[in-house]
């Protein structure tokens, strides 16, 4: 799908100045609400276990809380930012980041921000995250 709108949307971003990781922070954000809005009514840490249910069930990858002060997820063998393929190189993943402050604010109804603790190589060659937020549960 990035593949077949590349063409159309890489000069459109740079016409109007907005780059790969605001859009995909943006496109995190608005999965973030629906998927939010789906689990409505849950605590935070039944969201956490719901998601990562459906991490695994729709086959994104994996992740797990890790620490829960703060708390702190990891995501490993996922298929939305793996290494991109042919620069050997790790990138911060804003579709993450964007999806799980998304998700987390909603849940708790207060603003929540993760910042991206590490980036380091898993299975297979694709890339993990750890990402620490500026809350507890």
């Amino acid at each position: 799908m990035a593949d077949f709108f590349s063409p159309a949307l890489t000069p459109l971003q740079k016409y109007v100045g907005l780059g790969s990781k605001e859009l995909f922070y943006s496109l995190g954000d608005a999965f973030g609400r629906k998927v939010a809005e789906k689990l409505d009514g849950g605590t935070l840490r039944e969201t956490l276990s719901a998601l990562s249910e459906l991490w695994e069930r729709t086959e994104i990858g994996r992740f797990e809380v890790v620490s829960s002060d703060p708390l702190t997820l990891l995501i490993t063998n996922c298929r939305i930012c793996g290494q991109l393929p042919g620069t050997g190189s790790m990138y911060e993943c804003a579709f993450h980041q964007g999806f799980f402050e998304s998700v987390i604010s909603n849940t708790i109804g207060e603003k929540v921000n993760l910042r991206q603790d590490t980036n380091f190589e898993g299975e297979a060659g694709t890339w993990c995250r750890r990402f620490v937020a500026d809350v507890k549960i």
